[in-house]
């Protein structure tokens, strides 16, 4: 998707001047998180340190904020908050190398996306498999799901390989 007008800034002038940009995003401006299964709620406020080092744009990236996603247990909505804070550079192709204790940022210096760049961070702070912290704000549905009847486990476990010795057996015969 491309990026907004006003969503693209020169990190180049941004750098000499050393200037610092705020922006604040919810979940309709983050198509990626969107496509991630981000829920209503999700919003992210970020700051933007913009520099130089060896003559290269950097980006110095802190980013507060809560994904909303599904919980994993029980489906409802569950709130992951994200604090993650990352040392940038701009670089015009993956393979470009950077120094120690950077992380590459592929694009345009002149033209780079401000929410492409904090999006990138908050994919990298999502939890894999999000769940509520404990288990009783999954509510009703993980409580149903944890009864089990007595006796039923047993009747209900499936053993593949009973048999396998008797029609081992007569294999041999």
């Amino acid at each position: 998707m491309p990026a907004a007008r006003s969503d693209l800034v020169n990190a180049v002038e941004l750098a000499g001047r050393a200037a610092t940009l705020e922006r604040s995003l919810v979940r309709d401006q983050l198509p990626r998180l969107l496509e991630a299964g981000a829920l209503e709620g999700t919003r992210a406020d970020a700051k933007l340190a913009f520099g130089r080092f060896e003559g290269r744009t950097t980006v110095e990236l802190s980013v507060e904020g809560s994904v909303v996603l599904p919980c994993q247990r029980c489906l409802r909505p569950c709130e992951s908050p994200v604090s993650e804070t990352a040392l940038l550079m701009v670089v015009a192709d993956e393979m470009e190398d950077v120094p120690g204790g950077y992380d590459p940022v592929v694009g345009d210096a002149e033209r780079l996306s401000v929410t492409d760049v904090i999006e990138e961070q908050l994919l990298l702070g999502m939890p894999l498999v999000p769940l509520h912290e404990d288990e009783a704000d999954c509510g009703e549905t993980a409580a149903a799901d944890d009864i089990v009847e007595p006796g039923s486990a047993v009747a209900d476990t499936q053993r593949p390989f009973a048999n396998l010795r008797d029609l081992l057996d007569k294999g041999e015969r």
